[in-house]
């Protein structure tokens, strides 16, 4: 049965009947007939196959869980036994977008040197996904961007790494004049925004402390990538809200200035989390926990 379970995740995993067989060196229909096993094992369908390819059902994300936390308490207990039990492996690594810099590539690597029979695997996604992708095992550990006020659920183990505030940035230069049809109380709010798409948290609060302040909500950009976003915003094309760790390094601050007094101030904290039995790899998580801390409390983020 135990080979029957890894198939399932591994097929959940690949997204298709193809991948799958090829990363378990099995032909499609083998695999085919392993998850047909296991659905009668189980006495439960596991794939909704009136859809092309077949979609993980309700009853198979429950099995997918369990199976995945069984195959790692086996891996654990192989490991254990052998000489050397250092982490290794795929390590399935998540990143909020605003947080997937260029300066976390070093902490990777040294990582990487630390363990090498790890093998990182680096995504990212909005910190509301990312939450549940640790929560279910698909994530590994995962380093996010959270409002203030926000905790990850108790049911993930998690730390805050530091403390960050957005800060309100424009072109320098001569702004263009206030549009006639505009109501906004504050001129220098009465521009276009540079923001991520919908979903996320830094967008939805500054939407609201605009309607607040009664200035209009207009997006000029909205991209999930923090460098091309102080690009446009320094092109002129619009206003940004930009963590202020990456805008002290970012080789374009100079061509933006601060806005200081609009009224907004959005926080927000950079925390780590990491999914349970972690086993083998627990060392690699608390090596990345470490490394990610000193990289984040190194540079100002006020």
């Amino acid at each position: 049965m135990l080979d029957e379970i890894r198939t399932f995740v591994v097929l959940a995993e690949s997204g298709s009947l193809q991948r799958a067989a090829q990363r378990l060196f099995l032909t499609p229909s083998a695999v085919t007939r392993q998850i047909q096993r296991l659905e009668a094992t189980l006495k439960t369908p596991l794939l909704d196959r009136r859809v092309k390819p077949g979609r993980i059902t309700r009853e198979g994300r429950t099995v997918l869980d369990s199976g995945r936390r069984m195959l790692r308490i086996m891996d654990d207990l192989k490991a254990s036994g052998a000489r050397d039990a250092e982490p290794s492996g795929i390590f399935r690594v998540g990143l909020s977008h605003a947080l997937a810099q260029p300066s976390l590539v070093a902490s990777i690597q040294r990582l990487t040197s630390r363990f090498p029979r790890l093998q990182p695997v680096l995504s990212t996604d909005l910190r509301q996904q990312l939450i549940e992708q640790v929560r279910t095992g698909e994530l590994d550990v995962a380093l996010a961007f959270l409002a203030a006020d926000d905790t990850a659920p108790g049911d993930v183990a998690s730390s805050v790494l530091a403390a960050e505030r957005l800060v309100l940035v424009r072109a320098r230069g001569p702004q263009p004049r206030a549009r006639r049809s505009s109501k906004s109380k504050d001129r220098d709010l009465d521009a276009r925004w540079v923001l991520n798409p919908p979903g996320c948290f830094i967008r939805k609060s500054l939407e609201a402390r605009l309607r607040d302040l009664g200035s209009p909500f207009e997006v000029a950009a909205a991209i999930n990538n923090i460098d091309m976003q102080v690009s446009l915003v320094a092109s002129g094309i619009g206003l940004g809200l930009i963590p202020g760790r990456f805008l002290a390094a970012h080789p374009k601050r100079r061509r933006l200035e601060r806005i200081t007094r609009s009224g907004i101030s959005i926080e927000a904290s950079i925390v780590f989390m990491q999914a349970g039995h972690l086993g083998r790899l627990e060392p690699a998580a608390a090596f990345l926990q470490k490394e990610f801390g000193a990289n984040f409390a190194g540079r100002k983020g006020r």
